[in-house]
């Protein structure tokens, strides 16, 4: 039998990536159609192989960061509520030699992002605008730790950032901010501690529950994963990352229950939030194949697995683990 066989081929898409051995930085800026810098706007980096690298919030003019990358290629998926999401691919180097200098340094890439606005009118659930009155000394160490960690000076930032919650101990964004950087680090209390905080002041933040369901899923704790990233989705419905993440721990949940209604009940809803983020990607999104693969091997579907496959190969020829999805797809059919 090779039942299950996908779930040991491919690895978890939304696992985090622990360790980085590049310094290279991807800087980017978040504009409407219109040509307006947009705030709040979900970003989100994703490796090859679709593993999370890390997210982050546009603030201050647009802007976001992610440093400390390897070399390779990397989905970088953008959505806010009112605009059309947006998923493009950024490529980094390994280094670049400065022309005339023995050094080699790491690579800066900057691009720039661009969202268009709904066709239809289109408004945010209630409650997830929200904004508040800080204290001018909280707003000021906010910014100077925000600052900090878009430098990759993670100790300080979390420093400026505390200070900011000192100063103002309601305030939403710091508490979020801090919640952030402690799942990038690997600080999983102080994560949850900090996203709690900040859900208290503020119960309709998407991003609070999504990235507590990344955490969940570092601790392969699916059940609460599913439930945190389904409340995401819900919240922020043009999240594609969250619709899908809901739909990798949907099938996670069924991997591991042996309730008949259960596993029907989880592998079609993960079927609706997959189909949710591949429109949302514009069918872009190509890793929703490989986990469709595992809703029909989780249904006894071989056929179908192996069809998806297929067309995932057909998409990305060159995928690092090719030879072995061509040899998943030989094994599904002799089992037929």
């Amino acid at each position: 039998m090779i039942r299950r066989l996908l779930l040991v081929l491919i690895p978890l898409a939304l696992m985090p990536v622990a360790s980085f051995a590049q310094n290279s930085m991807l800087r980017g800026k978040v504009r409407g159609s219109d040509g307006v810098v947009l705030n709040d706007a979900a970003v989100e980096l994703r490796g090859s192989s679709g593993a999370v690298i890390g997210q982050a919030f546009t603030r201050n003019d647009g802007d976001f960061v992610f440093t400390r990358l390897r070399a390779g290629e990397y989905e970088l998926h953008v959505s806010l509520s009112g605009y059309q999401p947006n998923l493009q691919m950024v490529e980094i180097r390994s280094s670049i030699r400065v022309s005339g200098a023995s050094d080699v340094i790491s690579e800066v890439v900057t691009v720039e992002v661009v969202l268009k606005r709904r066709a239809e009118p289109s408004l945010a659930p209630p409650g997830t605008n929200f904004a508040q009155d800080v204290p001018k000394a909280a707003r000021e160490a906010y910014l100077k730790g925000i600052s900090k960690l878009r430098e990759g000076k993670s100790d300080e930032g979390i420093r400026e950032l505390r200070e900011a919650t000192a100063e103002f101990n309601n305030y939403f964004d710091a508490h979020l901010a801090l919640g952030s950087e402690f799942y990038r680090v690997g600080k999983d209390e102080e994560a949850l501690e900090s996203l709690e905080k900040a859900r208290l002041i503020n119960d309709k933040g998407a991003v609070v529950y999504y990235t507590f369901g990344l955490i969940m899923v570092r601790q392969q704790k699916f059940r609460a994963a599913e439930y945190a990233f389904g409340k995401a989705a819900e919240l922020n419905d043009s999240h594609i990352n969250a619709h899908f993440n809901h739909a990798v721990a949907l099938i996670e949940v069924a991997v591991r229950s042996k309730d008949k209604s259960e596993i029907e009940s989880a592998l079609a809803n993960a079927d609706r939030e997959l189909d949710r983020a591949w429109d949302l990607s514009g069918k872009k999104m190509y890793t929703v194949l490989l986990q469709r693969a595992r809703v029909f091997e989780e249904r006894g579907d071989n056929e179908g697995a192996a069809r998806e496959l297929e067309s995932y190969l057909k998409v990305d020829p060159d995928a690092k683990n090719a030879p072995a999805i061509k040899e998943a797809i030989t094994k599904l059919r002799e089992k037929r």
